[in-house]
């Protein structure tokens, strides 16, 4: 045998087999056990397969019913059917509403993108050849303290620091810079953090302004 427990009209435990029916618990057609627990619902009297309906109730919270209530919207729809509230009144999601949550999801997408490229590392000639400098939050803040250190009043003019940067064969080491290299190498490296920003919001504007999913998929950082 089969029961059901039902809690605020809906089905919140189902029980198969030879057992003692706890308290309140609701028999029901051993042949409905076999479905999916989301195809089970109760109409008021009985335990029901709600796949047979076109027509539920929808609470607050956004849970089909299948019994009519106080605060439930009437809603035509199947079991299944994805649903939306609009300015207060639920509804079924539309194209427009799937195009939405692609172009969210595409410029999460874009925006980790961004964040990977800005702590990728940038270039910089700061040194008289390029030499490649790190970029993760560390070596952001290492590359501020350097360079308000180089603007601080008072500093020999013969003043250096060392900076941890890779040359043209990338060969990593800490290398002296003078004040106006690492200023150099700091501003580049803002230029970078700019340019990556820059790019993000010109390929969001794209992603908002694209008007089929298909668009939106070909709408890519480099690299990705």
């Amino acid at each position: 045998m089969s029961y059901a427990i039902v809690e605020n009209d809906l089905i919140t435990r189902i029980l198969s087999g030879d057992l003692v029916a706890p308290e309140g618990a609701i028999a029901f057609d051993p042949a409905l056990s076999s479905l999916p627990a989301d195809r089970l619902g109760w109409d008021g009297e009985t335990v029901i397969d709600v796949a047979t309906l076109d027509v539920f109730f929808v609470g607050d919270d956004g849970r089909k019913y299948a019994v009519a209530a106080a605060g439930r919207q009437e809603v035509e729809c199947s079991y299944d059917a994805e649903l939306v509230k609009d300015a207060g009144v639920w509804r079924l999601v539309n194209a427009a509403d799937e195009l939405a949550a692609l172009k969210a999801s595409r410029i999460a997408v874009l925006t980790a993108a961004c964040a990977e490229a800005i702590v990728s590392g940038y270039a910089s000639a700061a040194l008289g050849s390029e030499h490649q400098y790190p970029s993760k939050v560390t070596d952001q803040i290492n590359m501020m303290g350097s360079v308000t250190d180089s603007l601080l009043p008072g500093q020999p003019v013969e003043w250096s620091t060392p900076f941890w940067c890779a040359d043209e064969g990338g060969a990593w080491a800490f290398r002296a810079h003078t004040a106006e290299q690492i200023q150099t190498a700091g501003a580049d490296g803002k230029l970078h953090v700019l340019t990556c920003q820059t790019k993000l919001g010109q390929l969001s504007a794209q992603v908002m302004a694209a008007a089929s999913a298909e668009a939106v998929a070909a709408i890519v950082w480099e690299g990705e």
